[in-house]
């Protein structure tokens, strides 16, 4: 279900006991964080440095796709928030660059078998299997885009996902899931950017959950996500953050959209 809305406090006067909470908070997610990075790093190394037939950008994209499914299986496990896992699987795509990941898929195969799309983005599913794959289902795929198409605005549930920019330029923008109401989503707006090759943004029940990317040259998306968390399933929203009312303190009232035809009709 969507988190509910953050709330931001002034911090008191700590008492004795509330500090020695506090502390021990921030040392268990200190000592959490720590031993993950490391768990990625031996990781990152094994990949890099076994199979010497492997071309370099083939073992950079194993690098990426193991950290991924590595942050995967510690949220499955319930050792990583969701919205850690957002934090290190974007910092595990800033460690390439869009062409070794474009080299190592090989994209132009990939753009091949792209379907024909009248509106919105063409989708194309591919594998990541790698040796020892085991875990939490990682699922990649391209969204394909021409000039002026979009990916409409959406919500999901019991999700993560990271959208990587691999081609063209696009204009993202995210919202906080603040609450669900019967016709609609009250959303908080986060991230408001243009975006080009090399750059990510992501998406959880956490945070930045409804996403809308428009593209304004030809482009190439890569998605990589991991669905129905803690075995509820993934269910997609379809919102309209143009026609929503403005709320108190900057929220937004967004009707919801009954089907992807009249999404794409709208904003496709």
């Amino acid at each position: 279900m969507p988190s509910e809305p953050r709330t931001f406090m002034l911090p008191g006067r700590p008492t004795a006991v509330g500090a020695l909470r506090a502390e021990r908070r921030i040392g268990r997610r200190v000592a959490m964080g720590a031993c993950l990075t490391a768990a990625l790093g031996a990781l990152a190394r094994y990949t890099l440095f076994s199979g010497a037939a492997a071309s370099t950008e083939r073992r950079a994209a194993e690098n990426v796709f193991h950290a991924a499914r590595e942050a995967s299986r510690a949220l499955a496990e319930g050792r990583l928030s969701p919205a850690t896992w957002q934090e290190l699987v974007e910092q595990a795509f800033h460690g390439v660059s869009q062409e070794e990941i474009a080299r190592a898929i090989d994209i132009e195969s990939l753009l091949a078998r792209a379907p024909a799309a009248s509106r919105g983005a063409a989708v194309v599913p591919f594998s990541t299997a790698l040796p020892g794959d085991e875990g939490p289902r990682l699922v990649t795929k391209l969204f394909v885009l021409r000039a002026g198409r979009a990916n409409p605005p959406h919500a999901h549930d019991n999700m993560v996902s990271v959208h990587y920019v691999l081609r063209g330029r696009f204009h993202v923008r995210h919202y906080d899931r603040v609450r669900d109401e019967p016709g609609g989503i009250v959303l908080r707006p986060t991230i408001d950017r243009i975006l080009g090759p090399g750059e990510a943004t992501s998406i959880s029940d956490e945070r930045d959950n409804v996403h809308w990317h428009v593209a304004e040259t030809d482009g190439v998306l890569l998605d990589v996500l991991c669905a129905d968390l803690e075995g509820r399933p993934t269910d997609t929203h379809l919102v309209d953050p143009v026609r929503a009312e403005l709320l108190e303190g900057g929220l937004l009232r967004a009707p919801r959209l009954s089907t992807v035809g009249e999404a794409l009709e709208r904003f496709g």
